[in-house]
């Protein structure tokens, strides 16, 4: 291999490596986000080094028609569930839930039902270790895709 060509695949490498860390990777990494933190929801709890389960919710097993058969955090609509999605810009994803209440079950805040009612912490977005791993995972398969290594 002469010189130029070497320089020239590198350049090539190059190239590919700043299209795919600046657009593909955050698809793909805002993507595996949003499967990891609804399938929180089917488990009912966050996985960050492992589940940390959520306080049940005080519907849950009681004979209040339909309500009563849902997981804590789900409902017939699954309107918080369906609501996680990401923006993908230049290099970077933005995870986000905009239902106005996402924040309070997320971060266990005031939830205005009441004076002193706390919604206990039901966090199901967030930093997790096992998101980082995937997101890594991915990271290290679409290099050595482009490396072919």
């Amino acid at each position: 291999m002469t010189e130029q060509i070497f320089i020239s695949r590198i350049a090539d490498c190059t190239k590919k490596i700043e299209k795919c860390a600046n657009r593909i990777m955050p698809i793909k990494a805002g993507r595996i986000a949003k499967n990891l933190f609804q399938n929180n929801f089917l488990l009912g709890g966050f996985m960050n080094d492992g589940l940390h389960k959520w306080k049940i919710s005080k519907r849950i097993g009681k004979d209040n028609g339909s309500k009563g058969k849902y997981k804590t955090l789900m409902s017939g609509r699954n309107h918080l569930y369906n609501s996680i999605d990401y923006r993908v810009s230049n290099g970077e994803v933005v995870i986000e839930n905009r239902v106005p209440y996402a924040a309070v079950h997320n971060e266990g805040l005031r939830a205005g039902r009441g004076k002193g009612f706390q919604m206990p912490r039901r966090q199901f977005i967030g930093e997790s270790r096992e998101l980082t791993a995937e997101i890594e995972k991915m990271i290290e398969t679409e290099l050595k895709n482009i490396l072919k290594v």
